[in-house]
């Protein structure tokens, strides 16, 4: 249970020491679990149907690792990961972090300036790619790295290129192999996680051997449960459910498809899928389709929602699914810094994100850094308790800025506190819009169309007015076709339920379709620059 300190006014999640010695470093932790249970399957391929053992992924893990100190990789060096989620990329990746390398992982589906704006960052040694991807990488390899560097394909090589099968060659010496211990998890980076790119270009994230342990505080046996996200490893949720399969004894169902509602419905009517992680625009996909209330959803338990806001509409129609089976959603809400920070495990409150998480910290501030009470609107700032910040990669301005003067995180994202302990959120700081004077939160706008008949997707943006000293609020809108619905009505809508400076001076806009993150998370920025694009 959450706990509030009204004298310091914060509040705590459950204290919960970690089961696992946040001092080991993760591979060494990886390795032993993987010996238990050594029969169970650990992940499924949805596109091949070949299943892998926890024993025989320890047996390429082992491999790998061996092959790539062979090779002299270790500790201080970093490689970017620019792939979808293949059979052989879960094996890759605990093998680089048991030899100490740590993994930038970046969308496959990047540009090669989106590529080498990291890989400037990271000076990475090792490059792992798709096939479809290669020249891509390349290119943007060739722009931002300095030193050797190798490539590899993870499937599909060609004969000029590296294929990453060489790294799985057996090396005799497997049964010998043991994970030495790397040095201090607390400063021993693990992965590099990019930082939102919704607002601007990416920073690299460090998480440290310490933080990527200590996220599995408990141990949950969850060994007949099939998990399915279809996030890459670009995303944070992506890490964690990889990570979930080893440490919590799951099987991880993967696919190198992106998602598509059809691709859902031909997983669920395959595999009995109990856990499930989907942003919002993917469930309301697979809730509104005709096949929602004609398929078997009996399996699903956890319907885990994240990456954006969810409305209570969404959470209404995943719950109606889900309840004559026992299962329901639960909101989840964290940061690429923070990782896991909030959610409603006991129960759901309507438009709440739930109560802070085991072993986190927050405090709601105002703009002067002071912490306000119960009830009071401000920035989140958090702490995981004996987990410190690693900060930005390379970046020590970014690093000291993202801190205040007592080591509190500072998140951009603006929200408050009820009485019960529950955390909402209002929106992003960057994301606040001011007209005349007045903030404007563009959730709460977009919250309010969405309860409209006829609207599918709703992004809520800014546009500058004659004299670009106010933001006219504007709708973008990604309709049903089956309504007839028009400017003049989302308009009246608005103005009738909220404020004047929420009202829609900048106008409706209809679109086919919003520009989004690879994992389903709307790009607010993208969106403006289409409407400006229009005007012009």
């Amino acid at each position: 249970m959450a706990s509030y300190d009204s004298v310091r006014r914060i509040w705590s999640g459950s204290r919960q020491p970690c089961i696992f010695n946040p001092e080991c470093n993760f591979g060494q932790i990886v390795l032993n679990l993987l010996d238990r249970s050594s029969d169970k399957v650990i992940q499924i391929d949805a596109d091949t149907g070949r299943e892998m053992t926890r024993a025989e992924m320890r047996l390429r893990v082992v491999r790998a690792a061996q092959h790539l100190q062979k090779l002299g990789y270790g500790v201080g060096d970093i490689a970017s990961v620019v792939a979808v989620n293949s059979e052989n990329l879960a094996p890759l990746v605990l093998a680089l972090q048991v030899i100490g390398v740590g993994f930038n992982a970046l969308a496959p589906t990047f540009d090669a300036e989106e590529m080498a704006h990291m890989m400037r960052q990271t000076q990475s040694k090792l490059v792992f790619c798709d096939a479809d991807n290669y020249d891509t990488v390349k290119v943007a390899a060739s722009k931002a790295l300095q030193g050797d560097y190798r490539i590899y394909v993870m499937e599909g090589a060609r004969e000029a290129t590296l294929a990453v099968d060489q790294l799985f060659q057996p090396t005799g010496t497997e049964r010998m192999f043991y994970p030495r211990y790397l040095g201090d998890s607390y400063k021993l980076i693990a992965n590099i996680t990019c930082s939102s790119g919704t607002t601007g270009l990416p920073k690299g994230v460090c998480n440290s051997h310490a933080q990527t342990i200590s996220c599995f505080c408990k141990v949950v046996n969850l060994s007949d449960e099939i998990c399915l996200n279809f996030s890459t490893l670009y995303w944070g949720t992506g890490v964690y459910v990889l990570n979930m399969s080893v440490m919590n004894n799951t099987t991880r169902l993967i696919t190198r498809r992106p998602f598509s509602v059809d691709l859902f419905y031909e997983l669920i009517a395959k595999y009995p899928i109990k856990f499930l992680y989907t942003p919002a625009s993917y469930a309301l996909g697979i809730t509104s389709d005709p096949r929602a209330k004609q398929s078997n959803l009996s399996s699903i338990k956890v319907w885990a929602l994240g990456a954006s806001n969810v409305s209570e509409s969404i959470r209404d129609a995943v719950d109606e699914l889900l309840k004559p089976s026992g299962g329901r959603s639960y909101n989840f809400y964290g940061t690429s810094e923070s990782g896991f920070l909030a959610a409603d495990f006991m129960r759901r409150k309507a438009n709440a994100v739930g109560q802070v998480a085991t072993n986190m910290q927050v405090r709601i501030v105002d703009e002067d850094g002071q912490p306000l009470q119960v009830g009071e609107i401000g920035e989140l700032v958090i702490k995981s308790i004996g987990i410190p910040f690693l900060g930005y990669y390379k970046n020590e301005e970014a690093s000291r800025e993202a801190l205040d003067k007592e080591g509190w995180f500072r998140t951009g994202d603006i929200g408050y506190f009820d009485e019960e302990g529950y955390l909402y959120l209002v929106d992003r700081k960057k994301d606040i819009l001011k007209y005349m004077g007045n903030q404007v939160s563009p959730s709460e706008v977009e919250a309010v169309i969405q309860q409209m008949a006829g609207v599918q997707l709703v992004c809520v943006t800014g546009v500058p007015n004659t004299t670009g000293t106010s933001d006219l609020v504007t709708a973008v809108i990604v309709k049903d076709s089956s309504y007839q619905l028009t400017a003049e009505e989302v308009m009246q809508h608005v103005a009738k339920n909220l404020s004047d400076p929420k009202h829609l001076r900048g106008g409706v806009f209809f679109v086919e379709q919003l520009p989004m993150t690879s994992n389903g998370k709307v790009v607010r920025r993208k969106v403006r620059d289409i409407i400006l694009d229009k005007l012009s």
